[in-house]
């Protein structure tokens, strides 16, 4: 008799639910219907059906939550897919910080210069 050994690999405690879905891949597209199942802060298990195609990346909304996660798919076995949320994948990378860090230092320089109008340059240097 064998046994399977599970190597866990989930970073989160995960929470076994079941709640309908919605799977967003584009405005002009139609919506694809999901069970969500398994959910941690990190991610969660869907199913979708067997011939749904799903792109790297798509938004999940749950609506009994109202709430929609930015997800990219980790892995998929038939109808059931494995998910992982946008946020938490970016939260933890060095690059996406480096690149939210420039985006935010971008923006407050486009705000200060729609406050100063362009006209005065004598603040332009004021922090």
């Amino acid at each position: 008799m064998r046994t399977a050994i599970v190597i866990e690999r989930r970073q989160t405690a995960r929470r076994r639910v079941c709640l309908g879905g919605r799977v967003r891949i584009a405005a002009f597209l139609p919506e694809i219907d999901c069970v969500v199942r398994d959910v941690s802060l990190g991610g969660a298990r869907i199913g979708v059906p067997v011939e749904a195609t799903l792109p790297d990346c798509f938004d999940l909304f749950i609506p009994c939550r109202n709430e929609t996660r930015r997800a990219f798919v980790a892995w998929r076995a038939g109808a059931m897919v494995g998910i992982g949320f946008a946020e938490t994948r970016a939260a933890s990378e060095p690059e996406a910080l480096v690149r939210r860090l420039a985006d935010s230092e971008a923006k407050v320089a486009r705000l200060r210069a729609a406050l100063l109008g362009g006209n005065d340059r004598g603040l332009a240097g004021v922090h």
